[in-house]
């Protein structure tokens, strides 16, 4: 099962690397294509359609992996945050909505270094979205992290790959490459031709917005190529950041060790 938090976007395939058809024909994959791309698709909703995919799993008795990189997916299906208690109020998102849009992300995260310096610091750059979601709870709360607290918790083994650093960037860059022969500009410009907002959470998939300022004649490719090889780079090494914080997790470098055995034990 994908804890992947744009593989649900249905249409946008390149840019996230998504499972081909064929693959997804030989194993079953969940919580892929489940959402359009103009829709807003949260953790709380991951938690929900997660659990009960999981559980239908178990009833067909069938092992589950949870495969994926979004953090706090993972840790919401895992460690069952408590996502439906998190405070939320209109008038404050309009607010900060309109700061966004007069400040841009700059103003955001001014504002909330002042209220929570941790939690500024753990929103990755462009993600908007996130910026405006914390400084809520933060005006709301007091403090990010006070406000997710623990339900009820799934037992699993947790297995990370961790190759080096190097290794990394040579993938980033490669995979970046591969994006552009395999069509990522056609897939861009057919979004934008639906009108999809850049603004929503779908959009903030590494690349998108590189692709599309290449499209208006903004920047060329090879400045949109570099953007986007230079902010995978910087996601990878914060999500390394997040995973490594978890002393759960048994990590395995696969330039040095096959990890499919660990994997197939803890199926």
């Amino acid at each position: 099962m994908s804890a992947d938090s744009r593989l649900v976007y249905r249409a946008m395939d390149i840019a996230t690397a998504k499972p081909t058809r064929e693959e997804r024909a030989r194993v079953p994959h969940h919580l892929i294509d489940v959402a359009d791309p103009g829709e807003r698709y949260d953790a709380a909703r991951y938690q929900r359609e997660a659990r009960a995919a999981l559980d239908a799993i178990e009833a067909r008795g069938r092992p589950a992996l949870l495969v994926g990189g979004t953090g706090l997916y993972v840790r919401a299906v895992l460690d069952g945050l408590d996502l439906a208690s998190v405070p939320t109020d209109p008038d404050v998102r309009a607010r900060l909505e309109e700061l966004a849009a007069r400040g841009g992300e700059a103003a955001l995260r001014e504002r909330l270094r002042g209220l929570d310096a941790a939690a500024e610091a753990a929103v990755p750059r462009g993600n908007v979205r996130r910026l405006v979601r914390y400084l809520e709870i933060a005006m709301l709360r007091g403090a990010v992290a006070s406000a997710r607290r623990r339900g009820e918790g799934i037992a699993s083994r947790r297995i990370g790959l961790a190759p080096p650093i190097a290794a990394i960037d040579e993938r980033i860059v490669r995979r970046v490459r591969a994006m552009v022969d395999a069509g990522v500009l056609d897939e861009t410009r057919a979004l934008v031709e639906r009108g999809i907002d850049p603004r929503l959470p779908s959009m903030t998939a590494h690349g998108y917005v590189h692709w599309a300022a290449h499209l208006r004649g903004e920047i060329s490719l090879d400045d949109a190529m570099d953007r986007t090889i230079r902010d995978t780079r910087a996601y990878a090494r914060r999500q390394m950041t997040w995973f490594r914080a978890d002393p759960r997790v048994e990590w395995v470098d696969p330039t040095e060790r096959d990890p499919l055995p660990l994997v197939a034990e803890a199926a």
